[in-house]
């Protein structure tokens, strides 16, 4: 069985690296064309879904859609996969973090995950380690015996990299060892009960499309 794992399409906050977490913000132009410019490239790969999982937030849902060309109401939302809970960061540039006495110390969220330690109103990373385990094991590993062949999960920069994590056996201190762009496509297989990752870092949009991957992917 093979999952395909990315990260929704690009939203203003993006572009002006603010962080989103549970904040609800919607794709831009350019993110709704990179997620169907990935809907074009699965068809061209001769990919279909036989199950779509999204985090529950409108940026996600609406790259699951523009993605598959299915209506919203084939789209699972599992809370799982949503993003970290970022709190009073939310909305706050990197400077305007580095500025707030309360959040000087977010920084080792992205530069040294082990000393990171959430504020109260934000999740820690053992609870987002625990609940996208919890969505490989509980939900995803069962559906190998029913003979489902493809799965797109859509999800978010941080908590995709948990979802890699468990598959990849990397510690917390390499959380941040691969960056993701938007739409980045990343594949598990799921074979006899165990998970491995075959690829990672793909899309399928690129400033120069002549450059293809021997899979038919677009190198970014």
């Amino acid at each position: 069985m093979n999952i395909y794992v990315t990260r929704h399409g690009e939203t203003e906050w993006n572009t002006y690296w603010k962080l989103q977490g549970r904040s609800n913000t919607v794709l831009n132009e350019k993110g709704r064309e990179q997620a169907c410019l990935t809907h074009n490239g699965f068809v061209e790969a001769g990919i279909s879904f036989d199950r779509i999982y999204s985090s529950p937030l409108n940026r996600a849902v609406e790259t699951a859609v523009l993605m598959t060309e299915k209506p919203e109401s084939e789209i699972i939302k599992d809370d799982r996969i949503i993003e970290f809970c970022f709190g009073k960061a939310e909305g706050k540039t990197p400077d305007e973090r580095n500025e707030d006495p309360e959040l000087k110390d977010f920084h080792l969220f992205f530069d040294d995950p082990e000393k990171y330690v959430a504020l109260e109103d934000a999740e820690p990373f053992e609870s987002v380690l625990k609940r996208t385990a919890a969505f490989w094991e509980d939900e995803i590993k069962p559906l190998e015996k029913m003979g489902i062949q493809n799965i797109l999960v859509v999800t978010h920069g941080g908590t995709m990299q948990s979802l890699l994590l468990y598959i990849d056996g990397r510690s917390l201190k390499d959380y941040w060892k691969t960056k993701m762009a938007n739409c980045t496509i990343n594949k598990i297989v799921l074979e006899n009960g165990c998970f491995r990752l075959e690829y990672t870092g793909k899309v399928f949009y690129s400033e120069d499309k002549s450059k293809k991957s021997a899979d038919g992917f677009f190198s970014k």
